[in-house]
């Protein structure tokens, strides 16, 4: 694919991205940020740059940093891109970002994008069905990794992209570095500045790297940054909400203490939340039910653990919360991680989320 079909001019490309911005009802730093990449990638191949393009945006966590992704992939996808990479630094986001994009979830994007990109994973992409996607010329792909599977054969999953596969004629990770038009997204951009992380992405010779972050790495050279929206204005524009810090007025730091005081705080959020549904009903408003939760970060997997046990424990507020205690962590079984993606359902029974490092991003 020649760089041309990838370019606009002025008036195609506003018109292009209001259209979209419509679609995925886009919030105007979102807009402005995907804007900014048009302008700037068309920019830098009209210059006579060579590929690829990197820049970063850098948008306040809570924005939408997902919506930038999706209206990316839908305007370059209008302009003859076929395969589009996300790069994730875990599995806690990789199952996210496959989840906005499969039909049906109640997560998925896909409602408001003219665009179905058919999504590829470490875990897939050796079937037949992929394989044949992959040979497609029409096809959208969406290929979405964590950068370990990307690595040298080092990991396991690092040994299955880079192994000869038969059905493609050499190895995956070969198959995407020959495609002349990928473009990679790279989530938690900050995340990839070891020197390991930053050949397996860069190794690729993807067209475009594109970063999204709320924290740009301090290596990252200024010029790549070209769209910032920070936490201070996200607040003020009020996308996100104002973070409160409490403190006791006594010493008490023992850990039932901050426990307790946590779910106080919680309890008092289930109220308001359900004070200000009866007065919506009232004036003859629907507001869909919300379930606030309470995030413990524990510094290890037996800090959480043991978390668990005391909140869990009949001792503690009569054992009310021995059922609504979920732990998010390495040692924890695949069940974790599915509740985990159901919490916001008002269905869930969890209340109270423990988690040593794996809610960290996003």
């Amino acid at each position: 694919m020649s760089p041309e079909t990838v370019q606009a001019d002025a008036p195609e490309r506003t018109d292009a991205l209001q259209g979209i911005a419509a679609r995925l009802d886009l919030r105007d730093p979102n807009y402005r940020a995907v804007e900014t990449l048009a302008i700037r990638y068309d920019e830098w191949f009209a210059d006579g740059e060579s590929a690829p393009f990197e820049c970063v945006i850098d948008s306040a966590t809570g924005v939408g940093k997902t919506y930038i992704l999706a209206a990316a992939v839908e305007y370059y996808a209008a302009r003859g891109v076929r395969d589009f990479a996300v790069i994730t630094p875990g599995r806690t986001i990789l199952d996210k970002t496959v989840a906005n994009f499969t039909p049906g979830h109640r997560k998925s994007l896909l409602a408001g994008m003219d665009v179905e990109p058919i999504v590829i994973t470490a875990d897939n992409f050796n079937s037949a069905a992929m394989r044949a996607a992959m040979d497609d010329p029409e096809q959208v792909k969406l290929f979405i990794f964590t950068v370990q599977a990307l690595l040298k054969p080092t990991t396991e999953v690092g040994r299955k992209t880079r192994k000869f596969q038969e059905g493609l004629g050499k190895a995956f990770y070969e198959h995407l570095h020959d495609l002349d038009d990928l473009i990679v997204f790279a989530d938690e951009h900050h995340c990839y500045y070891s020197p390991a992380f930053s050949e397996a992405v860069r190794g690729l010779s993807p067209r475009a790297i594109v970063g999204l972050t709320a924290t740009p790495h301090r290596l990252t050279p200024p010029e790549q940054i070209i769209f910032r929206y920070p936490l201070s204005l996200a607040i003020a524009e009020q996308l996100v909400k104002t973070p409160v810090l409490v403190g006791r007025k006594d010493d008490r730091q023992d850990e039932t203490t901050k426990l307790l005081d946590g779910i106080r705080l919680l309890q008092a959020k289930t109220a308001a939340i359900a004070r200000y549904g009866e007065q919506r009903q009232l004036q003859g408003e629907d507001t869909p039910e919300i379930n606030p939760v309470m995030l413990v970060v524990a510094r290890d997997t037996a800090d959480a653990d043991r978390y668990e046990r005391l909140l869990s424990d009949d001792g503690f507020l009569g054992g009310e919360y021995g059922k609504h205690v979920l732990v998010v962590h390495s040692k924890k079984p695949d069940d974790a991680l599915k509740a985990l993606d159901e919490v916001e359902d008002v269905s869930s029974p969890v209340r109270i989320i423990i988690s040593v490092g794996m809610l960290k991003e996003g």
